[in-house]
């Protein structure tokens, strides 16, 4: 199963990408930051919705998925070009 990366957080291992093959919003959370595709996006670029993110913290979203171990949001950040 092919991973997709969060265009706000840059979160790697995303099960569906943010917009199917026809540009369609997948409506899919990310566990990192929180951001609900064709929600949260649909009045926020990610570009401010990654802003939000840094300035609370850039903490990990989820209750139910854990982290990685060693997880970072401002190494995630980092590794995908977004910091």
């Amino acid at each position: 199963m092919a991973l997709h990366t969060c265009p706000v957080c840059g979160y790697a291992d995303l099960e569906e990408p943010h917009v199917d093959a026809s540009g369609e919003h997948s409506f899919v959370i990310c566990p990192s930051c929180g951001t609900q595709f064709g929600h949260d996006d649909v009045t926020r670029t990610h570009e401010e919705l990654r802003r939000l993110w840094v300035a609370e913290g850039a903490r990990w979203w989820s209750e139910v998925k854990a982290p990685p171990a060693g997880w970072s949001g401002s190494a995630q950040l980092a590794a995908a070009g977004l910091a």
